[in-house]
């Protein structure tokens, strides 16, 4: 299976005399001439709203101004955090608990999406490196700065995306684009024109970022989720063609697995035989906003991105655990992994067939394991940069950071 109003005007011909008749019985002005109507700024208005954010949820959830607007957002929260207005790329750290005013100029109009972010993150990284018996080992820091406003592509770029529910319960998800190039390998570097990888959500919650055209969601609360995709820079930028954000969403209908009864897992099913040598090679990238990026690269195997389709010798994906526990799948080579906390953690990755039948080879099972020594960073993070668009990565010691999109600011003119 591959994942695969209108108004019309009307003229009035009055004769000029009889309008400038009108105006001197009235006593009213002639009209002012086209230069001399009065300018935004000098119309300008202040607009305070009072914003409330309890719950997840923010009230009003759209909040209207008007071009060139003195806009006040007395912002009250729950829960401290920053709320991020894309389009203007503007960000406003809150308190809870606290009325904080978010002040700027509706100088652009449009609808404006409105996200929460969580608590900040450090921007250090550790740079890792492996011994030859695939244990990771910590070597020395470096900084980096990140860009996070939105970036217009030099060429159109389309994005569309379809989900359809596994025999799991959880969700593929299929990313098409034209005029783009994932770009996992180049995260958290300088931009690169058509070039980057992605932000996926459910509900309007940000789950990870997404390197590869097919992406797989472990099973969701049941019921009706919105998938959200957003195409972004390397450098975390939204990426706009035409001013407009790259994004694609759909509906989708996760069941009760409760109710679907007992379903037969990839551990459980019996191996398939390898019909050539096959090993996999897992190399662990710390990636400098939090949590790592897994890189997998393939010996005799490909991921062949047909997922319930009958089997093809050497074909498949590849199943993630950690610390022995099943935490994802990976379609394509990469995959962006959370934080595990401070402590010593296994990851495992093991290809599978189209079938989800795990690959032996002379009799032993194939898959690769490395150990990831991860330190309490929790008395480091003060001070440091939070990435904007990264709900969902953690820093080991720190708390998880999430992201919500919770509603919009409307700009009229």
């Amino acid at each position: 299976m591959h994942f695969f109003n209108s108004f019309k005007l009307f003229v009035i011909l009055v004769p000029m005399v009889a309008i400038f008749l009108l105006a001197v019985a009235c006593g009213a002005s002639a009209p002012a001439a086209p230069d001399e109507q009065p300018s935004a700024a000098e119309t300008a208005q202040d607009s305070v709203v009072a914003v409330s954010f309890a719950n997840d949820l923010m009230t009003p959830e759209t909040i209207q101004v008007k071009q060139g607007d003195n806009v006040t957002l007395n912002l009250e929260t729950d829960r401290p955090g920053s709320f991020h207005i894309h389009g203007y790329d503007l960000e406003q750290e809150v308190v809870a608990g606290e009325v904080t005013q978010f002040q700027f100029v509706a100088n652009a109009t449009g609808r404006f999406r409105i996200n929460f972010h969580g608590a900040a993150q450090p921007d250090d990284a550790a740079q890792m490196s492996m011994d030859g018996g695939g244990n990771v080992v910590e070597a020395s820091s470096s900084q980096g700065a990140m860009d996070h406003g939105p970036v217009e592509s030099a060429a159109p770029v389309k994005l569309d995306i379809s989900a359809e529910v596994a025999e799991s319960g959880g969700i593929h998800v299929e990313i098409d684009t034209e005029g783009w190039r994932w770009a996992p390998e180049e995260v958290n570097e300088a931009n690169s024109d058509g070039a980057g990888h992605a932000h996926i959500y459910a509900d309007g919650v940000k789950l990870s970022r997404v390197y590869g055209n097919y992406h797989y969601l472990p099973a969701l609360e049941p019921g009706t989720r919105e998938i959200k995709v957003y195409l972004n820079s390397n450098d975390h930028g939204e990426i706009t063609w035409q001013g407009n954000a790259l994004e694609s969403e759909v509906l989708v209908t996760v069941p009760d697995i409760a109710s679907m009864g007992s379903l037969e897992t990839e551990s459980m099913m019996d191996p398939v035989d390898a019909e050539a040598p096959m090993s996999l090679e897992v190399i662990v990238h710390e990636d400098a906003l939090g949590g790592y990026n897994l890189q997998v690269v393939p010996h005799g195997f490909e991921f062949s991105q047909s997922v319930g389709q009958r089997h093809e010798p050497g074909k498949g994906y590849a199943q993630f655990s950690i610390n022995g526990e099943e935490f994802n799948r990976l379609y394509v080579p990469w995959l962006q992994v959370p934080a595990q906390g401070e402590g010593m953690h296994t990851f495992t990755v093991a290809p599978l067939n189209n079938e989800g039948q795990p690959y032996h080879h002379n009799g032993q099972p194939v898959e690769m394991s490395v150990t990831v020594h991860e330190a309490d960073k929790a008395d480091d993070i003060s001070g440091a940069a939070a990435d904007h668009h990264h709900g969902g990565d953690t820093t080991a010691g720190a708390a998880e950071v999430v992201e919500l999109e919770v509603g919009y600011l409307e700009v009229l003119p």
